[in-house]
């Protein structure tokens, strides 16, 4: 048996602390890397073993998560449940972990998958890159149009998604408008999934008053290194929106988002992000800070109906809540820079990596709230949603 360990490819991470090639219990001991940065979470990596089947091979092999108490969030090891996915087969979701706590009180988190002889990935969550918004885009038929819009602080190029709003304009000169990010923070992969049943739901409906710009990988750089992308040197995403902006990427979407907002009546900027490692009562939300009376009112109205939306299965009991926890930068946030330079709305959602309550989450759970925040989106103002609204992906 020669167990091999592959951590490079787009949006990998994990340290490997030991692989033990022991044909009774097989083992690899792993645990998030920082990649440089303050918080350690996300983890992807793929296992495989290359040698030739022989007689007495081990049926499993176990994935061990040291250091589990410095990840963000890690304060419930029986909440974490991560995916595999073996060669040719769909995302499954893994039991809660077999907990071992040693006598000085380290604990190691463990899951045992089926013996490697063919390719296994391993994660936090299903990962979501460019090939995963390539197939969601293939399946919008051409909805949507990508452009570039300025560069990462690495030098890779930023895009947009945006609906064609232009035949509709003529019937509808001054469309409502929502912008929505994802992936701030490179390791939230829930907030992909959830806009991958946005991106289908919007192309089914085809909305005509609606101008809808979409970022669906904010932090770019560190969704295809494979950084966690939370609290990283020398700025969080979303900490860097003041003026002047802290991050190029900021700097880039500034602008984008002063563009959107002079084409259509801004409604909501939405910011889709996932919660600590261990959180699992529900999807909920943050709303801005210091509003006007007016901004204050838009903001609990959206709060109101996504949490309508989202109930009974996907909500969290407390739904709308307030961002009291502490942060290593004190400048604005997205929320802030839109309500200074924009004047509207701006709801962050907050999805959880591994379940909600006793739901075992997979892409069909994240496509589904987000088929379901389109559709408050688009019923708000009476549009009416067509009978095929569904989604015919697993």
């Amino acid at each position: 048996m020669a167990i091999k360990v592959i951590d490079r490819f787009p949006g990998a991470n994990a340290r490997i602390l030991a692989v033990r090639d022991d044909a009774k219990a097989p083992e690899i001991v792993f645990t998030p890397y920082p990649r440089g940065g303050t918080e350690a979470l996300w983890f992807d990596f793929r296992v495989h073993d290359p040698s030739p089947p022989a007689a007495g091979a081990p049926e499993s092999l176990k994935l061990s998560l040291a250091f589990f108490e410095t990840l963000l969030g890690g304060s419930n090891p029986a909440a974490i449940r991560p995916v595999l996915r073996e060669r040719g087969k769909a995302w499954s979701r893994l039991k809660p972990p077999e907990v071992k706590t040693e006598p000085d009180g380290l604990q190691t988190l463990s899951w045992s998958v089926p013996y490697p002889v063919e390719p296994h990935e391993f994660a936090l969550c299903m990962p979501y890159t460019y090939d995963e918004l390539a197939t969601a885009l293939e399946h919008c038929k051409g909805y949507w149009t990508s452009s570039d819009i300025g560069l990462t602080q690495g030098g890779k190029v930023l895009q947009r998604l945006s609906n064609d709003i232009l035949k509709g304009c003529k019937a509808c000169p001054n469309p409502h408008g929502l912008y929505i990010l994802a992936r701030q923070h490179a390791g939230e992969t829930p907030g992909s999934w959830v806009l991958d049943g946005m991106l289908e739901a919007f192309s089914r409906a085809k909305p005509v008053n609606w101008c809808v710009w979409i970022v669906p990988f904010a932090n770019l750089d560190d969704v295809l290194s494979g950084a966690y992308g939370k609290d990283p040197f020398p700025h969080d995403l979303n900490r860097a929106w003041g003026d002047p902006p802290m991050r190029h990427e900021t700097l880039v979407m500034r602008h984008d988002i002063r563009r959107w907002a002079q084409r259509c009546k801004p409604e909501l900027v939405l910011d889709l992000h996932a919660p600590g490692a261990s959180e699992n009562d529900g999807v909920y939300a943050y709303s801005q800070k210091n509003g006007t009376p007016e901004s204050e009112k838009a903001n609990q109205a959206w709060l109101n109906l996504f949490a309508q939306a989202l109930a009974p299965d996907y909500a969290a009991e407390t739904f709308a809540r307030v961002a009291d926890y502490p942060s290593r930068w004190p400048q604005p946030w997205l929320g802030d820079f839109v309500r200074d330079a924009i004047g509207t709305a701006a709801v962050s959602l907050e999805t959880p990596y591994c379940a909600i309550r006793d739901t075992a989450l997979l892409q069909k759970h994240y496509r589904e709230i987000g088929q379901r925040l389109a559709r408050a989106i688009l019923t708000r103002w009476g549009r009416g949603w067509p009978a095929t609204s569904g989604t015919s992906r697993p």
